[in-house]
């Protein structure tokens, strides 16, 4: 309420002031070939009020836009950061998984190549004794 009676003070001591246009700026001193310009506010007391307020009432609704639009994007954060948690937990399964059927392929290769292999047909090793003339009939 101070800012609002110090904002509308401040208008009512500037409407007092003569300004000047001096080419391209604004000055409170006449210059060569500058022009009075009317500065003087047309509106009444309550209205300036009024618009004071109002702006008071603009900067704290921007104020709580910016304090909702940082809490927004700080939850977004967090997500982000819990997404690409699942992500890389989902990655690392997936090459676990990768890993263990590359195994499972490499032993499965290795038994086929094991049945490939030629068979060795095993010998004996003690003699077959030889047929007796005694056991012949």
């Amino acid at each position: 309420m101070l800012l609002t009676a110090c904002f509308v003070l401040l208008l009512a001591l500037n409407a007092q002031a003569t300004v000047y246009r001096c080419g391209n700026t604004y000055q409170d001193a006449p210059c060569a070939g500058g022009r009075l310009v009317q500065a003087e506010d047309p509106r009444t007391p309550q209205q300036q009020l009024e618009t004071a307020r109002a702006v008071e009432k603009d900067a704290a609704m921007a104020d709580a836009l910016q304090a909702q639009r940082a809490q927004q994007e700080a939850q977004w954060a967090k997500q982000r950061q819990a997404a690409e948690k699942v992500r890389l937990a989902e990655e690392a399964q997936a090459a676990k998984e990768a890993k263990a059927q590359a195994v499972q392929a490499a032993k499965a290769e290795a038994e086929r190549q094991k049945a490939l292999k030629p068979h060795k047909i095993p010998t004996r090793k003690t003699p077959i004794p030889k047929a007796s003339a005694a056991q012949a009939p």
